[in-house]
């Protein structure tokens, strides 16, 4: 009887011999890409591999069928300390603390890269940074220096001080958050009265929402930054005022179902879809009228109705990649809001990730 290919990953896996579980395991892709563990194996093989691309790829399918494995997310964490995205990858193993109190793997890459940004040495044992990459045990021995590891070592040295220096405690700093500043001419004339609107401020209110807008980006809570922003943008604020606030939302990260501390339920947003326009919400429901094609899935989510008791309401939702749906079975599944226009009652889904859960 023919062995099972994942058991075969597995053996290679725990010897890791890198290379061989990469040959085994690309041309049986188009067949395992909805296992989880096989992405995960995958992923794993190409990060050792310094394959960053392909391991980057793969972690974040792994993380889209089950986000709450925490070797999934340790993996994508270390994948984003090689390209150099340490505030991102500081936040992910924060979050994975928080859900897994305790979790070795997180408290130790914590502390090593808080150590190294905190050495001011320029002349860094890159070696180690390899000890943050997922394996067997999770070895944190140092391996072999590559040129790769200097050059992510020096970004992450002279970039990230501040950031990781409080990893231990809270959420870091973000750099280029605080530099966004209102001028004096800003200050002079934050609201006008021409054009069209849906809010009216006064300009102490226009203020005060461009600073907590600003406090809550720095605190991580991006999607409840992003109403304020909106708020702004469908207000009276002066178009300089506005400019301010659209300089702080590039500053948005892509949402994850580990990180989202700001969840907007269904009656938020269908009550003014314009006031969520590209914040993330995280909704259980139903699948249906499901369509895909190469490179696209989209269906109809049937909000709340996961338990077959009550539908608050159907959104369309679209996926920019093809992925497998059980029309059957409850979902839980993370998009950026899209309204159809500020007055549109409205709105669709640009889908990020998808999991089943049982209810």
């Amino acid at each position: 009887m023919a062995s099972n290919p994942l058991d075969d990953a597995e053996r290679l896996y725990a010897r890791r011999r890198w290379a061989d579980l990469i040959q085994l395991l690309e041309p049986l892709s188009p067949m395992y890409r909805e296992n989880r563990r096989f992405c995960y194996l995958l992923a794993t093989a190409y990060l050792h591999s310094e394959d960053i691309g392909g391991a980057y790829s793969y972690f974040r399918r792994a993380q889209s069928l089950d986000f709450r494995d925490p070797d999934i997310a340790a993996g994508m964490a270390a994948v984003l300390v090689r390209r150099g995205e340490s505030d991102k990858a500081v936040q992910l193993y924060i979050d994975i603390l928080e859900r897994f109190p305790g979790n070795a793997r997180a408290t130790r890459a914590l502390g090593f890269l808080r150590r190294q940004a905190s050495s001011g040495d320029d002349d860094v044992d890159s070696g180690r940074l390899r000890g943050l990459y997922p394996g067997p045990g999770f070895n944190y021995r140092p391996l072999a220096v590559t040129a790769a590891c200097v050059v992510a070592v020096l970004v992450l040295a002279l970039a990230a001080p501040r950031l990781l220096s409080m990893a231990g405690n809270a959420n870091p700093p973000r750099p280029g958050v605080s530099d966004v500043v209102l001028a004096a001419e800003d200050l002079a004339e934050p609201v006008g009265s021409g054009g069209g609107f849906l809010f009216v401020l006064t300009e102490r209110e226009a203020v005060d929402a461009f600073d907590r807008a600003k406090r809550l980006f720095l605190d991580y809570r991006d999607e409840a930054a992003l109403v304020e922003i909106n708020r702004l943008r469908l207000s009276n604020a002066s178009s300089r005022f506005k400019a301010k606030a659209e300089a702080l939302a590039v500053y948005a990260r892509e949402p994850s179902f580990l990180s989202l501390p700001d969840r907007y339920e269904w009656a938020d947003v269908s009550a003014l879809p314009a006031l969520y326009n590209g914040v993330g919400v995280a909704w259980k429901g139903l699948p249906a009228n499901l369509e895909s094609g190469d490179g696209w899935t989209r269906f109809d989510l049937l909000v709340g109705y996961h338990d077959k008791n009550r539908l608050l309401g159907i959104v369309p939702v679209r996926f920019p990649f093809e992925l497998s749906v059980d029309p059957d079975s409850p979902i839980e599944v993370l998009g950026r809001v899209r309204p159809g226009s500020a007055n549109d009652a409205r709105f669709t889904l640009d889908g990020i990730a998808v999991h089943a859960f049982n209810p």
